[in-house]
Parts: structure tokens; C-alpha cells; sequence
């Protein structure tokens, strides 16, 4: 059984990556050694082929010299069998009936006979060229003999057979040696393969360890922290880049978390702490049915302010999980945004704010009514409540062809332009000491935002600190 540090051991990447390079290496090794050694020994039978038939040629040229006799050839023969000194060298020559009357000392195979087959190739000369090449053993040699059988014309009639053979053994031993040298490479080879695979596979991989290491004292508490860079370029520093990226998404998605916990937190605890303070006084003693009525007013408009910011949580997990449906059927944008008007005539009366009736085109347009209605009714409540009294409130209405643009103008207090890029994000607010008075939770604008955006559209914002903001919606129409 293999224990557990050892099978975690043979599934790492570095000990993967070691095996296949040291196993494609032990292949190259296997193919490149193949290839050589049929090369070697392909090419060591040609070259022995060439001196064979140079050396048949020369004697047959001496045959077909008138000049020569007999005593010449054979001195030749001698000659050549003593000179060729690492190539031990056998010629023979006999006449179509095999009888052989001239030759080497002691011929390598006095016996061998040709077959029909060969006579047919030399003798008759069935064969361009007219000559034949065998290789064959002798016993008592370790190494075989090439061959050369050819025919000896005389008077475009064939006369004689000549036969030449070379001993094989230097072609052979010099095979075999690169044989042995290359299996006694091959080890080593694969042996530094090995241990190289491992080394550059453990400095390639050295990055991960650090990135692990990291990743491994990042907390809920230290989101700051960041995954080592190698600098290389390499993969390895993509794969930091990207985790890194994550965590700052992780780090900045956990602190926008933390801040709605929180602010959530102060939202809801400040109307149920006024719910049980005003409740416990009345308590206290024993009230007038007026006193009883105007705690009952003043917890219904706290209670509902409660089930805003609930029904806002909502919306908001709703989005967050991606389960936010349109309901899409076309409406007439123009007359939502005229009643919108008439439902907040009351609330831009109550504080002396002028909230003037233009002409609004009554366009058509494809969506979610519920949900665009919404929209602009969050749009036309922060521009009311950022509205000093005595100020304008404007809604317009543009259309393009392809699609609308709903601007909601205002001249109240403006937002700065360092916060202009922040007010779509979640509880952010612009004067936190003002959201207990103005009863804002700071959701409206991002749930806008993402209703909008479900929408195909995007919404816009322009303003000036002290002079107001114009928040505009572009949607497509269908």
C-alpha cells in the first residue's frame, strides 16, 4: 500500500511534468537511436556495395584486356586480396559450368554453387547490368560476407563468372559499437532528463507555492493582501493578475457588504427604536384616545418606511441571484410619466416646490411597467427631497426613433463631481447626516440602476453642486 505523502507526491504537477519530459525524452532517444542505427548500417552496405562493384569492375576490365594473361589476373587478385587489409577480400572466377580455375588463396565458399535463379540475372543477363549481390554466411565467421556475382562477356557472349565478396565484420563491428555507445548513453540521458524535468518543473512551479502560501492567509479580515508577481510574463503571472483581480473584486464586493450590514443595520434599528420608545411611553400611563391615535400615525409612517427598505433588500438579493424577470408588454411611457407627476403633485406642494406639467409625447415603448414605474418614481423622490422649497422639479420625455430618453431635472443642492461616479453604489449616500431626516437608505438608485440595466438601457447623471442634478434614462423601445 502506498502511503498518503506518496500518492500525494505522484499526483503533483511538478511529478507529472518530470514524467513526460524524461518519457518524451526516452522516446526522441528510442526513435533517434533507431533511426541512426538503419541509417548507419544501410549506409555501411551501400558504401561496401560500391567497393564491390569498383573492384569487380577493375578485374573484369582486366579480364576483357587481350593483353592480360592469365598469371597477370591472378597476381591482381593476389594483389588486391593482400592489399584490402580491413576489408578481408575473396575472389573468385569460373566458367558457365562452375568449374573454378582462377581465384584468392582460399576462396570464402569454394562449394557455393549459383542457383538458377542467379544464373538467370548473370549468365543469360536477363537483368540490366548483369550482375548480382547476396549477402551470406560462412561457417566459422562471425560476421557475414557481401557477394558480388557477374558475368564475363567475351565476344557479346558470356565466358566466364566472376565473383567477389567482402568480410563484413568492420561494417558490422561498427554498427554494434554505435549500438552499445548509444544504450550506454541512453541511461544517463534519461537519468539527467530526470533530474532536469524536476528542477525546472519545481523553479517553473515555485510561483504556485507562493500563490498558495498567500492564498492561504487571506481572511475575512485581511482582503488586502495580494498574490506574489514572478514578472515574467508567463502564464503563471497571468493566473496572479487574474486571482489578484479577483480578490480586489472579493475585497471591494466584502466592504460594500459590510457597509449595507451596517447601514441596514442603523436604517432598521432607528425606527424600532423609536416603535418601542414611543410605545413603552404611552405605557407608561394612562393616555388620551388622541395620544393613542397619533402614536398609531407615527408608527404606521415608521413601519412603512420598514417595509421599504425590506421591500428593497429584496429587490436587491432578487437581482443579486439573477432571478429578477420582465415581465415586457408594451405601455404608454408618456401617460406613467404624467400620473407620476399627478401621485407627487401633493408631496412638491408640501414644500412649495414647483413641479410644472410640459407636454410629454405619449410614445409606446416595450417593458416592465411595474418595475420602470419604480424607476422614475425613486428619480422623482430624491429630485423632491434634494429640493429646497421654492425650487423646480422638471420630467421630459425625447424620443429618438430607436429608443427614449426620460430626463428628471432639478435645481436642488447638486452633487459634487468627486461623488458623482459613487451614488448608483449600494447605501452610498451623498450627506449621511441628512438620511435620517430625508428617509433615504441609499438603495433607490442602485436598484434603479439595475432595472434599467435589465432593460438594455443605461441611466445617466449631470450635475452641478448648488445649482441641481438631471438624471437621465435611456431606454430602447423595444
Amino acid at each position: 500500500m502506498l502511503s498518503k505523502s506518496r500518492v500525494r507526491f505522484l499526483k503533483t504537477i511538478g511529478f507529472k511534468i518530470t514524467l513526460w519530459y524524461s518519457l518524451s525524452v526516452l522516446l526522441m532517444l528510442i526513435v533517434l537511436g533507431s533511426f541512426l542505427y538503419f541509417r548507419l548500417r544501410h549506409t555501411l552496405n551501400k558504401e561496401t556495395d560500391h567497393i564491390l562493384f569498383d573492384e569487380s569492375e577493375e578485374i573484369l576490365q582486366r579480364i576483357q584486356d587481350n593483353n592480360y594473361t592469365i598469371n597477370d589476373l591472378q597476381r591482381l587478385i593476389t594483389r588486391k586480396t593482400v592489399a584490402m587489409k580491413y576489408l578481408r577480400t575473396s575472389v573468385r572466377l569460373y566458367d558457365t559450368e562452375q568449374r573454378s580455375f582462377i581465384g584468392s588463396e582460399s576462396f570464402i565458399a569454394p562449394d557455393l554453387k549459383l542457383s538458377d535463379d542467379e544464373i538467370a540475372k548473370t549468365v543469360k543477363g536477363e537483368l540490366k547490368g548483369e550482375y548480382t549481390l547476396k549477402k551470406i554466411w560462412v561457417k566459422g565467421s562471425s560476421s557475414p560476407y557481401r557477394l558480388i556475382t557477374r558475368s564475363v562477356k567475351i565476344d557479346n557472349s558470356c565466358k566466364y563468372i566472376l565473383q567477389v565478396a567482402i568480410y563484413m565484420k568492420l561494417s558490422y563491428k561498427t554498427v554494434e559499437n554505435m549500438e552499445e555507445n548509444f544504450l550506454m548513453l541512453t541511461p544517463f540521458l534519461v537519468i539527467l532528463s530526470i533530474v532536469g524535468g524536476w528542477f525546472f518543473s519545481r523553479k517553473s512551479l515555485s510561483p504556485i507555492a507562493k500563490m498558495t502560501e498567500t492564498a492561504r492567509q487571506i481572511t475575512g479580515s485581511d482582503l488586502k493582501r495580494r498574490i506574489f508577481y514572478s514578472h515574467t510574463g508567463d502564464e503563471l503571472d497571468e493566473l496572479a493578475n487574474t486571482i489578484n483581480m479577483m480578490l480586489e473584486r472579493i475585497e471591494n464586493s466584502f466592504s460594500r457588504i459590510v457597509q449595507f450590514t451596517s447601514d441596514v443595520s442603523h436604517e432598521l434599528r432607528t425606527p424600532v427604536a423609536a416603535l418601542k420608545t414611543g410605545t413603552e411611553v404611552m405605557l407608561s400611563r394612562q393616555r388620551t384616545a388622541g395620544e393613542y391615535r397619533d402614536l398609531l400615525e407615527h408608527n404606521l409612517i415608521v413601519l412603512e418606511r420598514m417595509v421599504k427598505i425590506i421591500s428593497d433588500l429584496l429587490e436587491l438579493s432578487r437581482s443579486d441571484s439573477g432571478q429578477n424577470i420582465l415581465h415586457l408588454k408594451p405601455f404608454k411611457l408618456g401617460n406613467m410619466l404624467k400620473d407620476l407627476q399627478k401621485t407627487f403633485r401633493p408631496v412638491s406642494d408640501s414644500k412649495n416646490i414647483l413641479s410644472p406639467i410640459n407636454e410629454i409625447p405619449n410614445v409606446q415603448i416595450n417593458g416592465d411597467e411595474t418595475m420602470l414605474r419604480r424607476v422614475f418614481s425613486n428619480l422623482l423622490d430624491n429630485a423632491i427631497k434634494y429640493t429646497p422649497p421654492g425650487g423646480r422639479v422638471y420630467i421630459s420625455l425625447e424620443d429618438r426613433n430607436d429608443d427614449v430618453v426620460v430626463s428628471i431635472t432639478d435645481t436642488g443642492v447638486g452633487i459634487a463631481e468627486y461623488n458623482l461616479e459613487k451614488i448608483f453604489d449600494r447605501c452610498f449616500r451623498v450627506d449621511t447626516s441628512r438620511s435620517g431626516e430625508a428617509g433615504g437608505s441609499g438603495l433607490g438608485l442602485n436598484i434603479s440602476k439595475a432595472i434599467v440595466e435589465l432593460h438594455k438601457g443605461r441611466i445617466e447623471v449631470k450635475s452641478d453642486l448648488g445649482v441641481g442634478s438631471t438624471f437621465g434614462v435611456v431606454l430602447p423601445k423595444n
